[in-house]
């Protein structure tokens, strides 16, 4: 079984190396004065890693709120960025990494096209039916994406074509055509 803790999960080198990239462009990125080999450095004896899913749930709906303009498609390539930084090489680990990190309980359904349900998402499960067909797992659906491009070594389009939070008991994450 591959190690799934926080630390192995990314790339650092490739992160770095994009990074060096991006600074040779002259380039100026919003950054904070951590880097995601930094995140990896818990220091919580008592409480431990995890947190209560309420606390996610409230900073994407914050940063929605705040992020104005196009804050949707924000989150979503938030997560396509998040995905690649996993350098996760399969489906299979795809789906252990996201059990482990605790986003969701991942099934594939079908390879071609590609196919997966999430049980007990991470944002969405629990939720009131919004009573819309409005898909509302955007960061994850972009996870899926930024994983999926890095392990099929193309450009994908997924979508999420059930969602808890529209009165289904997963969330289904399908490849369509571009």
């Amino acid at each position: 079984m591959t190690d799934f803790t926080i630390f192995n999960l990314f790339n650092i080198n490739n992160i770095k190396e994009k990074e060096k990239q991006q600074n040779a462009t002259g380039k100026k990125f919003n950054k904070l004065p951590i880097d995601f080999e930094e995140i990896c450095d818990i220091n919580r004896p008592i409480l431990g890693r995890y947190i209560d899913i309420v606390l996610y749930r409230a900073v994407l709906l914050s940063l929605v709120k705040y992020l104005g303009f196009n804050a949707l498609s924000k989150l979503y390539h938030a997560g396509v960025d998040f995905g690649k930084r996993l350098g996760v090489k399969s489906i299979d680990e795809m789906i252990e990494c996201f059990e482990s990190l605790r986003i969701g309980i991942p099934e594939l359904v079908s390879e071609d096209p590609i196919k997966i349900r999430v049980y007990e998402c991470a944002f969405c499960s629990g939720l009131p039916n919004i009573g819309k067909p409005v898909p509302v797992c955007h960061f994850e659906r972009g996870v899926l994406t930024g994983c999926l491009e890095d392990i099929l070594n193309k450009k994908v389009k997924i979508v999420e074509s059930k969602c808890c939070a529209n009165g289904y008991d997963c969330c289904e994450f399908k490849e369509v055509s571009k």
